[in-house]
């Protein structure tokens, strides 16, 4: 959905994966998103379909987003961004340090409150979609109806998921807050 894809959008991956099948639920947008760079899978030749990503292999590939979408002007700040001074003590050394320490320089990311980002821990739905609404430059979806019966409302990620989730209409406020109205039928 974030590069306009769908099953019909031509996949032509002119490389292949020695694990993914053309009859995996996913191969479609794991083609067309390793067609346009997002994805590279591993040394091996595998893309390993069926298992969880990491939040620094999440945070490589928001990135490589990020350069595809806005290309010469996020170039620039990108080149004059000093990784040399982790922010997250528990990056320092990991071969995605840059990546996160982009991220983080862009505002996009900010770890956990004890300030370590865990690269290594599976990255939840509700982290990824945060992310990629900060990427996005939208949401939280203010004032929106609970629709899922397993996220509460005083859940740290409740605006977000509504926010990605709900097709909807909305306003901004005074304080630039989207504020939603409803939903699209």
């Amino acid at each position: 959905k974030l590069l306009g894809a769908n099953e019909n959008t031509d996949s032509q991956f002119t490389g292949s994966y020695t694990d993914l099948k053309d009859n995996h639920w996913a191969a479609w947008a794991i083609k067309f998103t390793s067609r346009v760079g997002l994805f590279k899978g591993y040394p091996d030749g595998s893309f390993k379909p069926d298992q969880n990503i990491t939040r620094a292999e999440f945070a490589t590939v928001v990135l490589q987003f990020v350069i595809k979408v806005k290309g010469n002007a996020i170039q620039e700040k990108l080149a004059n961004i000093d990784i040399s001074k982790p922010k997250f003590d528990d990056v320092k050394g990991h071969w995605a340090q840059e990546n996160i320490e982009k991220l983080t320089a862009l505002g996009y990311i900010s770890g956990y409150p004890d300030g370590t980002f865990k690269p290594e821990n599976k990255i939840k739905r509700s982290e990824s979609v945060a992310l990629i609404n900060r990427v996005l430059e939208r949401g939280p979806l203010e004032e929106a109806p609970k629709t899922f019966p397993d996220v509460e409302e005083a859940y740290w990620a409740f605006k977000d998921i509504a926010e990605g989730a709900l097709d909807h209409v909305y306003y901004i406020d005074p304080n630039e807050l989207e504020i939603f109205i409803r939903i699209l039928e």
